[in-house]
């Protein structure tokens, strides 16, 4: 379970009600679709996919500023240096893809 939302910090939800949400970036850009979960002991790392590629974002409070529930929505904070070690920004155009269906506001 988390609760990374700070105006909710009562608000509790599991993996499986998060699964095919968009993750958006810092900037505003999205990243993806949150498709999968990988437990690593310390924290879980979460898997990004977009139509090109995949990303894996460590699933920390200082990482993960907000999840909305409501929006089907994650707002992350990437780590300094992380776009010069994976070199590309990703976009997506479709937001209908890996069998989920994304919901524009």
């Amino acid at each position: 379970m988390g609760s990374i939302d700070k105006a909710a910090k009562n608000l509790k939800w599991k993996i499986a009600d998060i699964l095919g949400f968009e993750v958006y970036d810092q900037d505003g850009n999205i990243l993806g679709l949150l498709s999968s979960v990988l437990p690593t002991g310390n924290n879980d790392v979460w898997t990004i996919k977009s139509q090109d590629e995949e990303l894996l974002i460590p699933a920390l409070k200082s990482i993960v500023t907000k999840v909305s529930i409501a929006r089907k929505k994650i707002f992350i904070c990437l780590p300094e240096g992380y776009n010069d070690i994976y070199s590309t920004k990703l976009k997506q155009v479709d937001l209908e893809y890996f069998g989920l269906t994304v919901y524009e506001d």
